[in-house]
């Protein structure tokens, strides 16, 4: 088996600095905690958001053979090394490059479809709490058009997955609904299905599915994602849906435009974005010349009889999720949400299992989990500033429209108690010929008084009134 190759860059830091000795002060940090915290995923995406890509180690989730991410750091991919690890990934880079999609994108639609040509009895073992699914779901960022559907056909043709005969899996693929449409899928009928890959186009069909009154949408797909009891159990036989846990498999993958990805992301309290791993449809790396594609790859995929048959877990990757679970237990300073994080490392370590023809879980697969795990965090970090930076300029221009509305109602509140002072001095010149400045003064309203000398002198250089140093008059014949 082809060994992880080990990066030269230092473990935990970049340029030989660890983070602990070059975060700056005051650091940020997540919501849930008062300072940075190196173990919480999120305060590391807080800190990116700052200051770029977070190196520090997660002890957690052994991201070792991971190269830090950073914008300008290296003249090429920090994380070309992973495509170098294994021929099948090397093969899907070149697959995606020659014909034209992005790379990352498309490891991602493989790794989901991998998953998708397993049998729902294929689980997780019960590290925490009871068994888990290895259904996947992946978030394709990038602008309207920039290449989600060419990674998705890249990766139908890129890998081809058959059962133990040599005959071809079908991966059936179903838009995203309602979150009853989602059991309904896998109802009883002439053909029972217990396999299929969800898809959206974009992240904001699922928002407005998810945000109709009444839609259990965004609830299903949670339990989805554990593949826990779907459906509804109605007392008509005709809307009764309910679906039995792991007795389905279901992966899903959404096409993320970064500056819609709001909802999506407004979740984190609930761990959906942790559940989700978020890869790149472009390819800053491309080459400029046209590429050959290389010949699709067949990964055979058996099936088993079993009633439940459980991935083999390495124990460096038990290790890391029993002391994170312990930490929670304990309520000690560490993300509670960081667990969902570490399952997709496991769902991921299972799919690039599978795409080795094994369910055994090792510790490459493992380690290569994580480094993917920092692509991911990286790609979230950069959809996450672009969605705070619309905001931050939705706010600015919200502000500065306010201003100027505030602004155009104070000029014309000004303008109506400069009209009503210099009609009240007219006024009372007309009645009375002349007039003290005490008098005119003592006959407007007290909020009006501080105008009245602007005003004398504007109606006087306009020649609608005259002073003699001592009174106020009409010239004569003037009566407007």
């Amino acid at each position: 088996m082809t060994n992880v190759r080990e990066p030269s860059i230092p473990q935990g830091g970049v340029s030989g600095v660890r983070v602990a000795d070059r975060l700056p002060e005051p650091t940020p940090h997540c919501a849930g905690h008062s300072h940075y915290v190196p173990d919480c995923s999120e305060c590391q995406i807080a800190y990116t958001l700052r200051y770029g890509p977070v190196a520090a180690e997660r002890p957690g989730l052994d991201m070792s053979p991971a190269a830090p991410v950073s914008d300008g750091d290296t003249d090429g991919d920090p994380f070309e090394w992973i495509w170098d690890t294994r021929p099948v990934l090397g093969d899907i880079r070149d697959f995606a490059r020659a014909r034209q999609a992005g790379p990352w994108a498309t490891l991602g639609v493989v790794l989901a479809r991998a998953v998708a040509a397993t049998e729902p009895n294929m689980v997780l073992p019960p590290l925490v709490g009871s068994d888990k699914s290895l259904n996947l779901f992946v978030a394709l960022v990038g602008s309207s058009g920039g290449g989600k559907g060419a990674a998705e056909g890249a990766a139908a043709d890129a890998v081809e997955f058959v059962d133990g005969n040599g005959r071809q899996i079908i991966i059936e693929e179903f838009p995203v609904g309602s979150g009853e449409g989602v059991a309904r899928t896998f109802l009883p009928s002439d053909e029972p299905r217990t396999r299929a890959l969800f898809t959206a186009a974009e992240v904001d069909t699922v928002s407005a599915l998810g945000g109709r009154k009444g839609s259990t949408l965004m609830p299903e797909l949670r339990k989805v994602y554990a593949g826990e009891q779907i459906g509804f159990a109605n007392a008509s036989k005709d809307t009764r849906t309910p679906l039995a846990a792991h007795s389905y498999r279901a992966c899903l993958t959404i096409g993320v435009q970064p500056l819609k990805a709001g909802p999506l992301l407004d979740d984190a309290d609930g761990g959906t974005p942790q559940r989700f791993l978020w890869l790149k449809v472009t390819d800053p790396y491309a080459p400029a010349g046209p590429l050959a594609a290389p010949e699709p790859v067949q990964v055979k995929v058996k099936a088993y009889t079993a009633a439940r048959v459980r991935v083999t877990v390495p124990d460096i990757a038990r290790d890391a999720i029993r002391r994170h679970r312990l930490a929670v237990l304990r309520e000690e300073d560490v993300n509670p949400l960081d667990g969902h994080r570490m399952l997709t490392a496991l769902k991921v370590g299972a799919a690039l299992a599978i795409l080795d023809g094994r369910i055994e879980i090792t510790e490459e697969d493992w380690k290569l989990a994580g480094a993917i795990l920092r692509v991911s965090d990286h790609t979230r970090a950069q959809v996450q500033q672009s969605v705070a930076e619309q905001s931050r300029s939705a706010n600015r221009a919200r502000a500065l429209a306010a201003a100027e509305r505030n602004e155009v109602i104070s000029d014309h509140a000004e303008q109506r108690a400069r009209d009503r002072v210099r009609g009240s001095v007219l006024r009372y010149l007309d009645r009375r010929t002349v007039a003290t400045r005490k008098e005119l003064r003592v006959n407007l309203r007290s909020e009006l008084r501080s105008l009245l000398d602007s005003e004398l002198g504007e109606l006087e250089s306009e020649g609608a009134i005259s002073y003699d140093g001592t009174v106020y008059r009409r010239p004569e014949g003037r009566t407007e």
